[in-house]
């Protein structure tokens, strides 16, 4: 009755768990106790030599080094004859006096064998020996069953990267190929299964890539570049346990030579036009200069001259911006800081003094404090120079006639603050989180007769980022905005400094 029991409640356990290792410590378990065990074992067998094994009791580690001995004793001729068999004392480990094992057999196939040893000698009577063979069995049908769910995915697993157009591979922790589709093996012909990535010269890549991620545990961007001369982006995803341990990585390559291709299209068209458009633009502003020049004008011809100048003078300032958002992208951009030393409180000064007459025209108050103390830095004068005046120039542009603006700059910390604060129609959360990206601008009933490109915090927030620092904005609706431009002083924005700067 003892026997019967221990057997429901086994089944019971096996048909409530989903997860193998679950089912097979409660088979363990259950052998441990039909033959009071002090150790008990489940190995199995696979291809090549390669074992998995699940162990209960004080003495199962003890019990590893008669593993291979154990399921020696189990040929498979004889296992319908002798489904269970006693095991011989010069196989047992010398701790153990006693020990029984069973085949984990369906029909004539086998998975491996369940043991279990004692330190003191017994002797197993027909029901231990057959409710041995019974929890075998069990254990047989659900590793059975297992493989052949784990068999079934991986063929539609293969199906899946098969029929998928995209290189894609998978990776354990030493490097070593276990899987890769066909258009893998077309962009590193010479790669094959069970071969270690570091082995194939255009692998290489994929190699620094991974090691890269591992250290950082994030992902991480890379442009792999193929032998025939397509473009891949490089994804990495992390292969796990249920457990949350790693066993390997899967690589995913994404062609992108076609949105390459547009992208480099675009960015020299527009650069082509920008810069083609500077010439005739520097000319029409030269002669609206000369004008007065040759005879004076009446009233409204200085309106129209005026109208045409700001005009010239907007359409110049969105070419500039075109190029230098260009120049500063963080993805496709290849513009590299020209530093030197700079005194920034005269490139403050220099960007306030610039905008006072647009900020009077508008009868808008415009001042600037600067703290003492604010020293030479090695900086790229001319970006800088260019984020200062975008934020100031925005103020003025969107700050309602009779507002005030106040530019700041000082230390704070182990940063150089530059502060401009209005007390405009302010900005809502929403706007405030896409503020700095390329061609956005926000929306008023207010602001419907500002022109601008929505370039001009791109290039602030970049410009910043280059020297290790960043742009960022607090504002209220209704109550005004205040953006921060702020660069570390220290490394290589310091006068003789080297370390390189990070964002």
């Amino acid at each position: 009755m003892n026997h019967q029991q221990l057997l429901l409640t086994v089944i019971n356990h096996i048909s409530s768990s989903t997860a193998l290792d679950e089912i097979l410590s409660h088979v363990l378990k259950g052998v441990a106790d039909v033959i009071q065990a002090d150790g008990v074992r489940l190995v199995l067998t696979g291809a090549e030599g390669h074992r998995r094994v699940y162990a209960i009791g004080e003495k199962a580690p003890m019990m590893a080094e008669a593993d291979a001995m154990v399921v020696d004793l189990m040929p498979s001729h004889a296992l319908n004859k002798q489904p269970v068999i006693e095991i011989p004392q010069d196989v047992l480990p010398t701790e153990l006096k006693s020990g029984l094992a069973a085949p984990l057999m369906i029909q004539d196939t086998q998975y491996g064998v369940v043991w279990g040893g004692c330190t003191n000698f017994q002797t197993f009577d027909a029901l231990t020996v057959s409710t041995m063979a019974i929890l075998a069995m069990q254990a047989a049908l659900v590793i059975r069953y297992s493989l052949d769910a784990a068999r079934k995915k991986h063929e539609w697993l293969g199906a899946v990267l098969t029929s998928t157009p995209d290189p894609v591979l998978v990776v354990d922790r030493d490097l070593h190929v276990q899987l890769l589709n066909p258009a893998a093996q077309h962009v590193f012909p010479t790669l094959l299964i069970g071969q270690s990535l570091e082995s194939v010269s255009e692998a290489i890549p994929l190699v620094e890539a991974l090691r890269a991620f591992d250290e950082q545990e994030e992902r991480i961007p890379v442009e792999f570049a193929a032998e025939d001369q397509r473009v891949y982006a490089l994804n990495i995803s992390d292969v796990q346990t249920e457990f949350g341990v790693r066993t390997g990585w899967v690589l995913t390559l994404r062609d992108i030579s076609h949105f390459k291709r547009l992208h480099d299209n675009m960015s020299e068209f527009l650069s082509t036009v920008s810069h083609d458009m500077r010439s005739p633009l520097t000319f029409m502003k030269g002669y609206l200069d000369m004008l007065s020049m040759v005879g004076e004008l009446n009233e409204k011809q200085e309106e129209f001259v005026y109208k045409i100048a700001a005009g010239v003078d907007q359409m110049s300032d969105m070419v500039e911006k075109i190029l230098e958002a260009g120049k500063l992208d963080p993805v496709t951009g290849t513009y590299q800081l020209s530093r030197e030393a700079s005194d920034v409180v005269e490139i403050i000064e220099k960007a306030v003094s610039g905008l006072i007459e647009p900020a009077a025209r508008k009868q808008i108050t415009l001042t600037h404090v600067v703290d003492g103390g604010i020293p030479i830095l090695n900086i790229d004068k001319t970006m800088l120079a260019s984020a200062f005046t975008n934020l100031i120039e925005n103020a003025v542009k969107y700050t309602p006639e009779g507002g005030h603006i106040e530019v700041e700059l000082g230390i704070n910390g182990r940063d150089l603050l530059f502060r401009v604060t209005d007390d405009g129609f302010g900005i809502s959360e929403e706007n405030q989180k896409k503020l700095f990206e390329r061609n956005v601008r926000v929306h008023r009933k207010e602001w419907k007769r500002i022109k601008g490109s929505g370039l001009g915090l791109f290039i602030v927030k970049n410009v910043a980022q280059r020297h290790g620092g960043d742009a960022w904005v607090e504002s209220v609706e209704g109550e005004g905005s205040t953006f921060y431009l702020a660069i570390p002083l220290e490394g290589a924005n310091l006068l003789g400094g080297t370390e390189p700067l990070v964002s």
